[in-house]
């Protein structure tokens, strides 16, 4: 599934993404208990997130928070 930036907050599942107003895409991968999370078309993560963390990103100028749950889950919302 996709999300757009107009739907933020959003749960984020394995396999699914957040497209941003500037097209950046948000996503994550099961990397063990940890999130590895990929901002844009990379394929190098740009942090990992533990069950529990979270942590602020920049995107485009925007902040946004990233939370990691222990189930298949990582929720974004705007700072």
């Amino acid at each position: 599934m996709q999300y757009a930036e107009k739907d933020l907050p959003v749960r984020l599942h394995d396999g699914e993404m957040l497209v941003l107003d500037d097209g950046n895409e948000l996503r994550w991968e099961s990397n063990g208990e940890a999130k590895a999370v990929f901002v844009g078309s990379s394929f190098d993560a740009a942090m990992e997130l533990f069950p529990g963390q979270e942590e602020t990103v920049n995107v485009g100028g925007k902040n946004f928070v990233l939370t990691a749950f222990f189930e298949d889950a990582m929720e974004v919302k705007k700072a």
